[in-house]
């Protein structure tokens, strides 16, 4: 037996049993170097009704764009009689239009009233513990007193602690980059190919202006905004040589694909004493991966005097659905009450199966705060008859029917979100709808 294992037993696995090996583990991490790396934009202070703009120079390196954040101060002026805040919203209610381009001229993301938009994904699918933490330096009111939404725990004060932009006449903001702009939340949750996407990277920003963005519940002078020292956190990878040529080998065969779901806005008024509401949508739709329509009472907007950002709730009941030829959707009938829209918002979102996983949007504030008609098209909804995925449609029809007619006009936002790929090669994106 001992002859047997002198014959088989090779140097080294000589020197691992006496304990003799002093060479270092073999690394498992693709990336030789991670660090934040902060991006300016053109300038680093903008009034409110400017266009912000910024280049990524991030060179090859990788983009983790789910680890990374925009940062900017908000200054307030004429705060003496006001006292304002973000309403239902967060400091992202400054980030009215996003526009994002390819270093080619591709226009990647093109999203209007995106503030609205993102304050509604937020509250649908974010839990409470996302409140409390991301989402306060975001600026979102986590406090449980009446003017709060009631996201952080019962057992905190019951005080107001949303970061208000009078504080100190300067208070900073951040807020993640996935919340920027659809196409820095990947559906696969992978980084952002170096050369081929992120590098020379264009964004741009249409800020709202101090009317649209802010609340103040005293006061009769408005509140002035403006944004200083903005720049992107961006945390980024150098990837090893043997994983960026592996990249390289994939992308010149069959492409890389990053796929991430987008955002198209659809806007009408509604006036007052009209009952019903009849909309086509025509864009994407065979791609759709869910669509929201809300409504606002358009007093609300362009003034500090209301919130633009608390949408009609079941104070105005209606009856809506979603219709595909001769197919209604989320059923076959009109969902016509507070209780059944609200049961769609958390399967729209992939909220009803678990409790662990439940938004922080209770019931009681959708039905006042932030009152959504949503259905799924990707997750779980089929057509029954045809048993095809509804995705294969191509155009979609929006029909609501009030109980009562409004009193008042109503601004009408419809928001579909679909899914868009890009297709990176070595050095280049083409997108892919």
């Amino acid at each position: 037996m001992f002859i047997y294992n002198k014959i088989i037993m090779s140097k080294s696995d000589r020197m691992l049993i006496n304990n003799l090996v002093y060479t270092l583990p073999s690394v498992e991490t693709v990336a030789s170097q991670r660090n934040d790396m902060r991006n300016y934009f053109d300038q680093r202070s903008y009034n409110t009704g400017q266009t912000m703009r910024a280049v990524f120079q991030t060179g090859s390196r990788f983009i983790d764009v789910l680890n990374s954040q925009l940062v900017f101060d908000v200054n307030c002026t004429n705060v003496s009689e006001a006292d304002p805040t973000w309403g239902k919203g967060s400091a992202l209610n400054l980030i009215k239009n996003v526009r994002v381009y390819h270093k080619n001229g591709t226009e990647l993301v093109n999203i209007q009233n995106h503030n609205l938009s993102q304050m509604i994904t937020d509250k649908s699918s974010k839990s409470r513990k996302w409140f409390d933490t991301v989402g306060y330096p975001m600026g979102y009111d986590v406090s449980t007193s009446s003017s709060g939404l009631g996201y952080q725990a019962v057992t905190a004060p019951a005080t107001k602690v949303q970061k208000d932009p009078i504080v100190g006449g300067k208070q900073q903001y951040v807020i993640p980059l996935s919340c920027i702009a659809p196409i820095f939340n990947p559906v696969q949750k992978q980084l952002m190919p170096g050369s081929a996407l992120g590098m020379g990277l264009i964004l741009e920003i249409d800020v709202a202006t101090s009317s649209e963005a802010v609340y103040r519940s005293t006061g009769v002078g408005n509140v002035e905004l403006s944004i200083s020292d903005i720049y992107l956190n961006l945390s980024t990878s150098v990837l090893s040589d043997d994983a960026v040529a592996s990249l390289n080998d994939v992308a010149s065969k069959s492409l890389i694909e990053y796929v991430y779901v987008d955002t198209y806005t659809s806007r009408l008024s509604q006036p007052a004493g009209n009952g019903t509401i009849s909309t086509s949508i025509n864009k994407a739709v065979s791609f759709a991966d869910h669509i929201v329509s809300a409504e606002i009472p358009s007093a609300n907007r362009n003034t500090q005097g209301a919130d633009e950002f608390q949408l009609t709730g079941g104070s105005l009941p209606s009856q809506y659905q979603y219709q595909l030829g001769s197919i209604q959707l989320p059923s076959q009938v009109f969902t016509d009450n507070v209780n059944t829209a609200y049961i769609q918002m958390l399967k729209t979102y992939n909220r009803f199966r678990d409790d662990s996983e439940a938004p922080a949007l209770s019931y009681i504030n959708f039905d006042g705060n932030c009152y959504t008609k949503t259905c799924s098209f990707s997750k779980d909804q089929l057509l029954s008859l045809a048993q095809l995925p509804i995705n294969s449609s191509r155009s979609l029809r929006y029909e609501q029917k009030y109980v009562a007619p409004p009193s008042e006009p109503q601004s009408v936002f419809v928001f579909l979100h679909y899914i868009k790929s890009i297709r990176c090669s070595l050095s280049d994106a083409t997108v892919n709808m």
